[in-house]
Parts: C-alpha cells; structure tokens; sequence
C-alpha cells in the first residue's frame, strides 16, 4: 500500500514537472521569438543559427530560470542593443508600424481604381478635328 501511495505521487511529480518544464520552454522561446539575433538583424534569436544567438538563447535561459521576468529581460537586451533588437516596436511606435502599411494598401488601391477608371472612360470626340480630317 505504502509503494502505490509513494508511486502515484513520484508520477504525478514528474507530471507536474513535465508541465512546468512545458510552461517554462514555452516562455522562454516566445522570449527569444521577440528579440532579433543583433549579428545581421534578420531573423529572430529564436530560428537564427549564429554564434551570437545561440549565446543569447543561453542567457534567456538562464534569466528564466533565475526567476526574472519577461519585462527585465527584454529590459536588458533593450539596454544592451537599443530598440531595434526587438521584433516588433512598443507602445505608439507599434500601432504605426500596423497603421502605416494599411493606409499605404488602401490608398494605393484607390489611385489604381482612379487611374483604371480614367482610362476606361470614353474620350469625348471633337468636332473640329473630326470636320478638319473629312475636307
């Protein structure tokens, strides 16, 4: 009896643990999915295969498992690189980025349908050319 009790809870620990673990991972790489790799800034720490982002990966980490929280971290890595180690801009600067090309789309939409319509439009005819061609 005593086996099963001390079974059961061994399992359910190395559940709980596997979940944490999950939760953990899952926090970490949205972490490094959020910041650029600062070697060529093309592509996230996450997916970038640089000596610079695997050490970033590492230090990630290492914060995570340090207790420090997401804010701190990025903190840090804004503090070391500038702004532009992160993916996408904060506060006014991240509704531009989204507002901007949208205005550009649907402008540029509309002076395609201004010009489509233009010259789609039949030419009025002129009759001083049209009598001058005849005599």
């Amino acid at each position: 009896m005593q086996r099963n009790r001390t079974f059961v809870l061994l399992v359910a620990g190395l559940v709980l643990a596997a979940a944490l673990w999950g939760q953990v991972s899952n926090r970490i790489r949205a972490l490094q999915e959020k910041l650029i790799a600062p070697c060529c800034w093309s592509e996230s720490v996450a997916m970038h295969r640089s000596e610079v982002a695997a050490e970033m990966r590492a230090e990630i980490a290492r914060m995570v498992n340090e207790g420090r929280s997401d804010r701190e971290i990025l903190d840090f890595y804004k503090a070391k690189y500038g702004t532009r180690i992160l993916m996408e801009p904060e506060g006014g600067l991240r509704v531009w980025a989204y507002t901007i090309p949208i205005i550009a789309s649907v402008l540029g939409l509309g002076l395609v349908v201004w010009l489509i319509r233009r010259m789609v439009r039949p030419q009025p005819e002129n009759s001083e050319s049209g009598a001058g061609a005849a005599t």
